[in-house]
């Protein structure tokens, strides 16, 4: 008994770290798609993108933080991570600004369609340019230096956890925390949630979408490239890796309610913890499970769990 309940309270903490990552991917595709109306499909790319350039932050600066003999210590191990996934999604800002005002700006008035096979296109690029830079090959952070083939773990309300996921579970909630906080008490905050809410009154009384746009296709990026820098080094980065989490961000976007921030986190949470079950219990039903509950909300509220970005973000 003890057993199955220490390895209940193992799984859910797995898919809560799971659940975190997922956020902070969907929570840039839920922005972007609130405010512009654009349905990202290169946003799995765009993680993509942040898990190579963290690596390569792995490459120059692991040197520094080595012992003689080679050798990365714990501390040094989780402060190079957060450097890796800061950098990363510093470098994503400006390619997410360069994508929306030469691609995506002049198609904001054109259907749906152009947007989608847009995106499409930006997708093909971003992998053929991963492909260039790095090569076809997968890579690991582990794979630069000796003396980290499996992240430490540490003792967690009596169970033991690896730290690395403790560590992201922090992060998360310190993102989740900061987000609310920025679109619910800030002035920049409430002018993009005012251009979401009404786009043409917002340009009457002197907000610059094209601006706001800039900065919400920015922050999408950035959030996309953290999510894949932070889920670096307990995987790999691999030209295969954006397509799994920008299906799941669909899904967990559809879950939460079209738009909705607080839908997404939830969302998040319940497709992370319930895919972590399902690896537990019966692991070919892991890709099955985001989708039967996907079903089964839509079925019971087809709008989602909460409402649109303007109303309940």
């Amino acid at each position: 008994m003890v057993s199955e309940l220490a390895n209940f309270a193992t799984h859910t903490l797995n898919g809560i770290q799971y659940g975190f990552i997922l956020f902070l991917i969907a929570s840039g595709l839920t922005i972007i798609l609130g405010i512009l109306d654009v349905l990202n499909l290169a946003h799995g790319e765009l993680y993509a993108v942040g898990a190579y350039v963290a690596f390569s932050v792995f490459g120059y600066v692991s040197g520094a933080f080595a012992n003689p003999e080679g050798v990365v210590g714990l501390a040094a191990f989780l402060a190079l991570s957060l450097l890796a996934a800061v950098v990363a999604a510093a470098v994503l800002i400006p390619l997410g600004i360069l994508l929306e005002a030469l691609f995506l700006r002049p198609l904001y008035e054109r259907d749906e369609v152009y947007q989608l096979v847009l995106t499409f296109g930006l997708l093909l690029i971003l992998k053929d340019v991963n492909k260039l830079v790095w090569g076809p090959r997968p890579v690991r952070a582990q794979d630069i230096y000796s003396g980290i083939n499996a992240i430490p773990a540490a003792e967690f309300v009596g169970l033991t956890f690896p730290t690395f996921k403790i560590v992201i579970i922090g992060v998360g909630a310190t993102v989740v925390v900061g987000l609310f906080y920025f679109f619910n008490r800030t002035k920049t905050g409430r002018i993009i949630r005012a251009t979401a809410i009404d786009r043409e009154m917002a340009t009457a009384i002197g907000v610059s979408t094209d601006r706001t746009f800039t900065l919400v296709f920015a922050m999408g990026a950035f959030f996309a490239g953290f999510a894949g820098a932070m889920a670096l080094p307990q995987s790999n980065a691999n030209l295969a890796m954006g397509a799994n989490p920008l299906v799941l961000s669909f899904v967990i976007i559809v879950i939460g309610g079209l738009g909705s921030l607080r839908g997404a986190f939830v969302g998040a949470m319940i497709v992370g913890v319930l895919s972590r079950w399902a690896i537990w219990q019966y692991p070919p039903a892991e890709i099955a499970a985001p989708f039967a509950i996907m079903a089964l909300i839509l079925l019971v509220k087809p709008n989602g769990l909460f409402g649109t970005w303007g109303e309940t973000a």
